[in-house]
């Protein structure tokens, strides 16, 4: 959901900032640091397409049903655009956390990039909690208007959601293994 994917995508720059913390500590480049690269790598393939995936598919429920034209990009380039900078708000979002969380290191306030992680969780739910049951229902915006659609948990919405969790899950820890391995080894080179 789009309200819930932009601050998650803070949340998840801080997360890995804090993976990094040792060598993030050492690094004097805020935007040239050596694992921006990979982290980006991470957002762009691993974190971004979850997001895209759910847009595309099922674009009314990616909007919380709160508009009914983010489902009509056929043939409208400013809905079309709308999905591309969605895209690029994700990962920018998510360097924003991350070269965030750097600076942080760097000045001494590592106490920030957890009370970035806290609320950036925080405002990832609050949507859910605003929102409360608008992800139950499956439909465009014109059937869940009515009452139409159909539940959270059957085919086909909940396999693509499902498969898309599992790859968000899977990219996101091994992604979050590696960075911490290779935060340590360049942290103990320095």
């Amino acid at each position: 959901m789009i309200q819930v994917d932009l601050p998650a995508a803070f949340t998840i720059g801080q997360t890995f900032a804090l993976l990094s913390k040792k060598y993030l500590q050492q690094e004097p480049d805020l935007f040239t640091s050596k694992l921006l690269g990979p982290f980006n790598v991470y957002l762009s393939c691993g974190f971004a397409p979850g997001g895209l995936f759910l847009l595309v598919g099922w674009p009314a429920w990616e909007g919380m049903y709160s508009v009914q034209w983010i489902e009509n990009s056929f043939n409208n380039p400013l809905i079309a655009a709308f999905y591309v900078l969605f895209v690029i708000a994700m990962i920018l979002l998510g360097n924003a956390g991350y070269i965030l969380g750097h600076f942080w290191y760097k000045t001494k306030r590592d106490v920030f990039v957890i009370a970035g992680i806290v609320a950036g969780i925080f405002l990832t739910a609050l949507p859910f909690i605003l929102n409360w049951g608008c992800w139950s229902q499956i439909g465009t915006y014109a059937e869940i208007q009515t009452g139409g659609g159909y539940p959270f948990g059957e085919p086909p919405f909940f396999n693509g959601w499902l498969g898309i969790m599992c790859y968000l899950f899977i990219t996101g820890i091994l992604s979050g293994f590696w960075i911490r391995g290779k935060s340590r080894k360049l942290a103990s080179n320095n």
